[in-house]
């Protein structure tokens, strides 16, 4: 994920625990459309200070969620990556993951409130109940190309489809599945100098600054008790961050100073944006990501001027290259848009691809890796 809008620098001082110069992911480019409110859509990724590396090391397996690490080599240069659940490669092997869903009410100094366990406007549900019937928690058939990956949650079709030259083969029952509790709605008071609201072409939009945010995200994490062998998943209503006052942060995920990942994203009406990013499109993005970035500083070689990146960016952000381009599931009468996602041959370059249909990414967006970007 990436930084500000309008080619900001993304480099945050938030807090001493946060990189602020190992990822080179420096600069955002507007998606090409037009906006309703003070911005445009990007996502964002905190990374953490150690490497994924030493984190796995100082956090004994039992002690977070399942990881497995590997790397590829490009140009004589060894890449290590970490990602969440095992190796495919290893042979067929169902990694549960626990998370909780924190579901977050916003009340702001000018008397609006948004939360996520209102009924959104112009539906029957909640953005938490859409959220809990949605495909990234229910199981949908996923076919990409006519390949049947399964009949699955998509963020496990997704690496089954990544890694399909060993799923297709020795791993058929490989899978990552995510199995959700929901904490308690959590309030959080916004002052004038920390956020505000907006009109928006149906409910209200609010903007609120990711310094604040962050650190009413990590003491909910403490207070509620959640612990690191679980994914505490923030979900908001029409609500994005700001950085430096620049809207609109979807988005993001890192870990806290003890290695205990968490993720954020918005539940967003129609129409906010002119792309096809709502319902969970960000959230489609932001678990996408924390499954293969979960401390956010996977190093790869360097790639840009694609989706909402302008220059260069060098960490496996799969979501970053493909922000915007979303596709349809339909579950219980309503229709999701879940964003595509971007296959490890795409960052690695490896020709040809070795995921499904010899794709890089799911929905086939890119017909070739990068070269290096400079």
């Amino acid at each position: 994920m990436i930084g500000k809008g309008f080619r900001i620098l993304i480099s945050l001082s938030l807090v001493a625990v946060f990189v602020t110069a190992v990822i080179a992911q420096q600069r955002q480019r507007p998606i090409p459309t037009s906006r309703y409110v003070n911005g445009v859509p990007f996502f964002m990724v905190l990374p953490r200070a150690t490497s994924a590396q030493n984190g796995l090391r100082i956090n004994a397996a039992t002690a977070n969620i399942p990881m497995w690490s590997s790397s590829f080599t490009f140009q004589g240069q060894t890449f290590p990556f970490t990602m969440i659940g095992t190796n495919p490669a290893s042979g067929s092997a169902t990694t549960l993951v626990p998370v909780v869903i924190i579901p977050l009410r916003f009340t702001f100094s000018n008397g609006t409130s948004l939360s996520a366990t209102s009924v959104v406007c112009n539906d029957t549900q909640t953005a938490v109940q859409r959220v809990q019937n949605s495909p990234i928690f229910q199981n949908a058939t996923f076919a990409p190309g006519g390949t049947n990956v399964g009949t699955t949650q998509y963020e496990d079709a997704y690496p089954r489809a990544n890694f399909w030259s060993s799923v297709s083969t020795f791993s058929q029952n490989y899978h990552v599945l995510l199995n959700f509790t929901t904490a308690a709605l959590q309030t959080i008071n916004v002052r004038r100098r920390s956020g505000t609201t907006v009109a928006g072409p149906c409910a209200r939009i609010g903007e609120v600054d990711i310094n604040f945010f962050d650190t009413q995200a990590q003491a909910i994490i403490n207070n509620l008790g959640i612990p690191a062998t679980s994914l505490p998943l923030f979900i908001s209503y029409n609500t994005f961050e700001t950085s430096g006052g620049s809207c609109c942060i979807l988005g993001y995920h890192s870990a806290n100073s003890t290695n205990h990942t968490y993720a954020v994203a918005a539940y967003n009406d129609p129409n906010v944006f002119s792309v096809p990013i709502q319902d969970i499109h960000a959230l489609s993005h932001e678990i996408g990501e924390w499954m293969d970035d979960p401390f956010g500083n996977n190093i790869v070689p360097a790639w840009g001027n694609v989706g909402q990146v302008s220059g260069c960016q060098n960490n496996l952000e799969n979501g970053d290259p493909v922000t915007g381009i979303a596709f349809t599931v339909t579950q219980n009468g309503f229709t999701y848009h879940p964003e595509d996602l971007v296959f490890l041959p795409w960052f690695s370059r490896q020709s040809p691809s070795s995921s499904v249909n010899h794709w890089y990414t799911f929905l086939n967006s890119f017909g070739a890796p990068q070269a290096v970007c400079h």
